[in-house]
Parts: structure tokens; C-alpha cells; sequence
């Protein structure tokens, strides 16, 4: 089993290769739901709301990163079940009927070992084989802005090194949100050394601290390569993409290559 972490810690959510997915509840005994979705499943994530919205992510060997909502017990109906599969396992003998919808949101990139949520819920990341993926999520999403709901909005390649080939299946990426909270400089306070700014940039300098407070960062490290890509709000474009709608942008502000010497 490979556990998930909780969502505000009330869910903690299991998968194994076998294909069943367990969310139990850590105060309720009773609140378990178990799924099956016939293939091994390697990550799983719960929705940071998951206790109102019953959604999650899954995905593993099949490379299918799969979204279910409103999912009691049963078996996946997003995934092909044949006869061995529907006899195997302790979730084999329930029926498919009313087991809640299951949705492909992306598939055909090779196995799927990472997916994260982010601080907000308005971001997931997940690392397939061929890379980074970035995706905009349902959640806090205005009503006009409502088709942003599930789109990707960024991919960074997997690391581009020598050893890549040698030690691909044993790397294994790790993902990590950046609390803003824990590391933010604090604003109130400032520098005895900084100039006295003109009205006119200080408007500029408090516009600039709100649109880098939208900003989520993250961090990634797969092998030897590190990143910390900071993720953008969607919003109307500006320069050369003035009057385009975006829902959201990753890029990368940093990056660290260790180069190791295999014996």
C-alpha cells in the first residue's frame, strides 16, 4: 500500500498495485470507500475539499491520470475490467452501477508515479515519463472562468541527462508546494536603508507584492535535477498575447543539474 497524505487531515488515501484505491477517514470508521480500478496504481491525491466534494486523482502503469468524483464503493468505470480482473481482489464481487464518475484527464505519457495538489487546491501536478505537467483544477474557479476547470497549463521535460537512460527506473520525482506562509519575507517591516518611494511606485511596488501573492511555487526534484517553478494565474494576456485568455501559466525561475559518475 502507499499511503497519501490527508486532506486536511481527516482522509488518508491507500492504493496498491493490484488496482484498489481506500480512503478512510481518521475519525470516522465508518466513512471508507473503497474502488477498484484494474490496473496498478502507483499516486494518489486527494481534493484538499475532499470531504465536501468526494474527488481525487489517481494514476499509475496504465499512464492515465484518472479524476473521480462522488465515488462510493465500487469499481472504476473509466477503466476496461476483464473477466480475471473482475474475479480477482477483495473488491471483485460489487457491481459497477452508481459507483460516482471517473474521468481521463490526460493518459498516453507513460506511468504516472507523482500527483500533488496544491496549498490552494487551484493547481495539481503530476510527473509522468515524459515530464512535468501542470494542470488548473475545479476549485476556486469563477463562474466566467469555469471552461479553466481542469486544463493544463504547463510541462517542463523530465531531467535531460547521461545517466537518464541508466537510472530512469529507480528515480523517482518528489514534489513539493512551497508554503508562502512559512517562508514569506515580512512586509510590514521594512529596510531603515531603503529610499523614500514616489506615490507613483509605491502604487507599483503594492500591485507587485498582490500579483506575486497569487503566484504558487513549486518545487520538484527528480535525479539529479532540481526546479522551483513559480505557477500563474489565468487572466488576459498582455504584450504579444494582449487580449488572450490564459488560464494559467508554469515556468521555471531556477534549476540545479548534479552531474553523478556512475561505477
Amino acid at each position: 500500500m502507499i499511503p497519501n497524505t490527508p486532506a486536511n487531515n481527516i482522509q488518508i488515501a491507500t492504493s496498491s498495485m493490484d488496482g484498489n484505491i481506500c480512503v478512510q477517514s481518521l475519525v470516522d470508521v465508518k466513512d471508507v470507500q473503497l474502488r477498484n480500478f484494474a490496473r496498478p496504481v502507483q499516486a494518489v491525491a486527494l481534493s484538499p475539499e475532499y470531504k465536501s466534494d468526494r474527488t481525487y486523482l489517481s494514476g499509475g502503469l496504465a499512464g492515465q491520470l484518472v479524476l473521480t468524483v462522488g465515488a462510493p464503493n465500487g469499481r472504476s468505470t473509466a477503466m476496461t475490467v476483464g473477466a480475471t480482473a473482475q474475479a480477482a481482489g477483495w473488491l471483485g464481487s460489487m457491481v459497477g452501477a452508481g459507483t460516482g464518475k471517473d474521468t481521463i484527464l490526460h493518459s498516453g505519457e507513460g506511468t504516472i508515479n507523482t500527483i500533488k495538489w496544491s496549498l490552494s487546491g487551484r493547481y495539481v501536478v503530476w510527473l509522468n515519463e515524459h515530464g512535468i505537467k501542470v494542470m488548473r483544477t475545479k476549485l476556486h474557479l469563477d463562474h466566467a472562468d469555469a471552461e479553466d476547470a481542469w486544463k493544463r497549463i504547463g510541462h517542463i521535460d523530465r531531467p535531460q541527462t547521461d545517466e537518464w537512460e541508466t537510472m530512469a527506473s529507480v528515480w523517482k520525482g518528489r514534489v513539493e508546494w512551497i508554503d508562502e506562509q512559512a517562508v514569506e519575507p515580512d512586509e510590514a517591516s521594512p529596510s531603515h536603508h531603503e529610499p523614500a518611494l514616489s506615490p507613483a511606485a509605491e502604487s507599483l511596488k503594492q500591485q507587485q507584492v498582490k500579483t506575486n501573492k497569487k503566484i504558487e511555487r513549486l518545487m520538484v526534484g527528480w535525479g539529479g535535477t532540481i526546479w522551483i517553478i513559480h505557477v500563474h494565474p489565468g487572466g488576459v494576456g498582455t504584450g504579444k498575447n494582449v487580449g488572450e485568455r490564459s488560464a494559467g501559466r508554469a515556468e521555471i525561475v531556477k534549476m540545479w543539474v548534479a552531474h553523478t559518475c556512475l561505477m
